[in-house]
């Protein structure tokens, strides 16, 4: 299984300094308790990877690895941080590359480059075009990825929401309105990347569900919400969509898409399970897949819904 651990660990001894007073770090029990609920791929690539600087960003892979995730989108260099981790499984090898995108953390400090340790960054430049550079090292890694493995997930936790022009909304709610709204540099960029050799797309970030899109038979997920969500900002902070998400289960047969399958979430807002998440039941299910199907209906993509699930209908 796989997710995006949105946070950097600070092992036993750890001597580093939190890059601000909004840096996000934990120890190395995070990853414990990963492992028990099954996950065994990781990406490293967000806002949060640099907030305990380089030698956190080291310290993290080096811990994530000696509990035997694999893992992606961090490095020592340029080349390291977009390389593929490369996992054995029964249906065949998977491969992860995984990049960030904006988010005020992720200043130039952040990005991994020839000989300096940091982030696979992948910039939107003023003119809503990508950094040719970045560009072409990412589809340069999931080439190489597609040549060493079965199944290629690419993922991207992407932070440019678009300009804070909400107004009139309740105090202290997030401005950037559009970010329910996939972009369509976002869209091209997906497509460009099963073009490329990836058999899944998954973006994260924005913590809001997006549609799918079912693209050259591979499955492009714009965007699943929160799985975890601990924050210290206000409950109303991203409205009441941040604690709606989904968990999809995707299937390949004879390398082949077979099955595209979902359970809704709801995560807690209160309490000690602040942030968990609790399959979605009753009415709260059938509104967080009927946006779901709502959203993903201009993709061509169509959501059969059964009860509190729901599945893809594969033309």
């Amino acid at each position: 299984m796989f997710t995006n651990l949105e946070t950097t660990i600070a092992p036993v001894g750890f001597a580093g300094k939190p890059r601000s007073a909004s840096s996000v770090f934990g120890p190395p029990e995070v990853l414990d308790c990963l492992k028990a609920m099954g996950f065994n791929l990781l990406s490293l690539a967000n806002n949060h990877a640099f907030d305990l600087l380089e030698s956190g960003l080291l310290a993290t892979r080096s811990e994530v690895a000696r509990v035997g995730f694999a893992h992606a989108g961090t490095g020592a260099n340029a080349d390291q941080a977009a390389g593929a981790a490369l996992l054995d499984t029964r249906g065949g090898k998977v491969a992860l590359v995984a990049m960030a995108s904006g988010g005020a953390q992720l200043t130039p400090e952040a990005w991994a480059g020839p000989g300096k340790a940091g982030v696979n960054f992948l910039e939107l430049k003023a003119d809503g075009s990508l950094n040719s550079e970045h560009r072409e090292r990412m589809l340069h890694a999931v080439r190489e990825a597609a040549a060493k493995a079965r199944t290629v997930i690419v993922y991207q936790h992407n932070h440019y929401w678009g300009e804070a022009r909400g107004k009139d909304g309740p105090p202290g709610r997030e401005r950037r309105i559009d970010r329910f709204e996939t972009p369509g540099w976002m869209e091209t960029w997906a497509r460009e990347l099963i073009d490329a050799g990836a058999t899944v797309f998954v973006a994260h970030g924005n913590p809001a569900l997006h549609g799918i899109e079912i693209y050259r038979r591979r499955p492009i997920l714009y965007g699943l919400g929160n799985y975890i969500f601990q924050s210290a900002n206000s409950l109303d902070r991203y409205g009441p969509l941040t604690w709606q998400s989904a968990v999809v289960d995707v299937q390949f047969t004879g390398g082949r898409l077979s099955a595209v399958r979902m359970k809704p979430l709801v995560l807690a807002m209160e309490g000690e399970a602040r942030g968990a998440p609790f399959l979605a039941q009753g009415g709260e299910a059938a509104a967080i897949l009927g946006r779901l199907a709502d959203i993903s209906r201009r993709y061509g993509t169509e959501l059969r819904i059964t009860g509190d699930s729901a599945e893809v209908f594969l033309k």
